[in-house]
């Protein structure tokens, strides 16, 4: 018995399809009520929600319509970033309340609420995307920014058309305005520079001007004429030297004819020195002839060996007429005075030679001061050589500083240009705010196959909770499981009358819970999907296509 006991305990273990019915039988109601009451709740629930609406409008970044190797512009940051500025400057306090205002987009809220907590929901309903693409560059790929969008959700699809077009204008005009501006504001500066630089170069082109006015006598460019005029002075003090030679020399040949001359030896004298004269007017001439091979007639020498021998020459002439006046004299009978023109003649040429002497090494001493004064010069002429090329350098470091930044201010000001044309990078409206007729918010599907899953799970789980807590012995196998003994005898369950009419009632509750799952079913469809009238027409013309088709 009890072997057999076992084998039967081991068969009734195994799974029992009819239990699980059974007891879907009895507790139905513990199922469909929480099923029922969730169901409704997630279909009150998503039909309360507000919808939301989403207008968006998309702006397309043009690249440059100009070459940038003819034109460069002079705002060079990103578009990402500079989209980025843009928001941060569009979506300011002053903005978004004009727009609050204008739209009454908080209508009563924006007396009641702060300023700031409005500031905050305006910001969180608006959205800027930004659109990229990948662009090959030799080895290496970029992601660059092509174009953004700008979005607004709103309960009211006018409002939000609206106030996403409103977004958009402002999107726009502020980027024509930075990037304008940053052009501005470059060239500007680039002028202020510029300016600077221009007073320093005028100081110190004055300051050049002064220092060669300080030091006129002494600049490196002429240096070349103090050297010339150094080597004129000196060749003077040698040609006042060999003069002052000659007039001494001359002087004692007078001093002997005078003498001569006073002791009655007047010939013999004037003979003696007409004959020394023309000595030394030959000598002189071969001086030049030799000098005349090596130099030119401009020549220092070449004009002081003329000069000499034009003063021999006069000087012989004047011996000479003083020599025939003394023959005359001692030829003539008549007695005479002791008065005699020859010694007077050779007395004022001794005092004309002293004065020339006298003269020569004056102009000696005067040109050995010029010549000092040469060589002081000459002396700090790399002195000043060198502060003049100190201000020399500073001014063309300066003058290629201006040169430089005029060229850059001449490119700023194309760049500027550029931009007030509009024929930089610019921002172009690519797909204007529409209004928009589905809402993007709530998912009302969505919500709905949740609620039904979670009313679908809470009535299984229900029923599950209440058969865990229900003890009571409801068949023969749960009896012979709990007293670990078969049953005698089995007696089926007697139904009554008013068990027969409660079956009836429950059938027909269960043949309403699909008329009413139906009905649900179909105003969901109706209210959260399409009309049912247009999916009825589609159904028709459907069905109608397929009709003429087949036949």
């Amino acid at each position: 018995m009890s072997h057999d006991y076992t084998l039967h305990e081991e068969e009734q273990s195994s799974f029992d399809f009819g239990m699980i019915l059974s007891a879907a039988k009895r507790r139905y109601l513990f199922f469909l009520i929480p099923f029922l009451i969730i169901l409704v709740a997630a279909t009150v629930v998503t039909m309360s929600l507000k919808p939301i609406y989403e207008s968006t409008g998309t702006i397309l970044v043009e690249t440059q319509q100009i070459p940038t190797d003819l034109v460069q512009s002079s705002v060079t940051s990103d578009p990402n970033q500079r989209i980025t500025i843009i928001q941060q400057r569009v979506m300011t306090r002053r903005n978004l309340l004009e727009i609050i205002d204008k739209y009454n987009v908080f209508g009563d809220d924006r007396k009641n609420l702060p300023v700031s907590t409005l500031i905050q929901r305006m910001q969180n309903l608006i959205d800027v995307s930004v659109i990229t693409s990948q662009v090959s560059g030799g080895h290496r790929r970029s992601v660059t920014t092509i174009a953004f969008t700008v979005s607004f959700e709103y309960e009211v699809p006018e409002i939000a058309a609206k106030v996403t077009n409103e977004l958009v204008t402002l999107f726009l005009s502020e980027n024509v305005k930075t990037r304008t501006a940053r052009a501005s504001e470059t060239t500007a500066f680039l002028e202020n520079e510029a300016e600077k630089l221009r007073s320093q170069l005028e100081e110190v082109e004055g300051q050049i001007v002064a220092y060669k006015q300080e030091h006129r006598d002494k600049l490196p460019e002429h240096l070349s004429l103090r050297l010339t005029m150094l080597e004129r002075a000196e060749a003077e003090i040698r040609d006042m030297t060999r003069e002052i030679r000659s007039l001494e020399e001359e002087k004692r040949y007078l001093q002997i004819e005078l003498t001569s001359a006073r002791s009655g030896r007047t010939t013999a004298g004037g003979v003696v020195g007409q004959t020394e004269l023309q000595s030394n007017i030959e000598d002189l001439k071969d001086a030049l002839l030799d000098a005349s091979t090596r130099l030119t007639a401009s020549h220092p020498d070449i004009i002081a060996l003329n000069k000499r021998i034009a003063a021999l020459e006069a000087q012989q002439a004047e011996v000479e007429a003083a020599a025939q006046a003394s023959a005359s004299t001692d030829s003539d009978p008549t007695p005479t005075s002791g008065y005699n023109p020859l010694v007077e003649t050779l007395q004022a040429r001794i005092q004309s030679a002293d004065q020339k002497i006298a003269e020569a090494r004056q102009q000696i001493v005067v040109s050995r001061e010029k010549v000092e004064e040469l060589e002081g010069i000459i002396i700090d002429i790399p002195q000043v050589e060198r502060g003049l090329t100190t201000l020399d350098r500073t001014y063309q470091d300066l003058l290629q500083s201006v040169n430089e930044l005029e060229r850059k201010q001449a490119q700023a000001q194309l760049s500027q240009n550029l931009e007030e044309e509009k024929k930089a990078e610019r921002f172009i409206l690519l797909e204007p705010p529409a209004v928009p007729s589905v809402p993007v918010r709530p998912d009302r599907k969505k919500i709905l196959g949740i609620g039904a899953l979670a009313a679908f799970a809470a009535g299984i789980g229900f029923v599950v909770l209440i058969e865990l807590l229900d003890r009571r012995v409801r068949s023969a196998s749960e009896l012979e499981a709990l007293l670990k003994h078969p049953p005698i005898v089995s007696i089926p369950y007697i139904t009554t009358q008013s068990e027969s009419g409660k079956r009836k009632y429950r059938l027909l509750i269960i043949l309403l819970i699909p008329v009413v799952a139906a009905l649900v079913g179909l105003a969901a469809i109706h209210f959260l999907y399409e009309p049912l009238d247009s999916l009825f027409y589609k159904a028709w013309v459907a069905i109608d296509r397929l009709r003429v088709t087949l036949f």
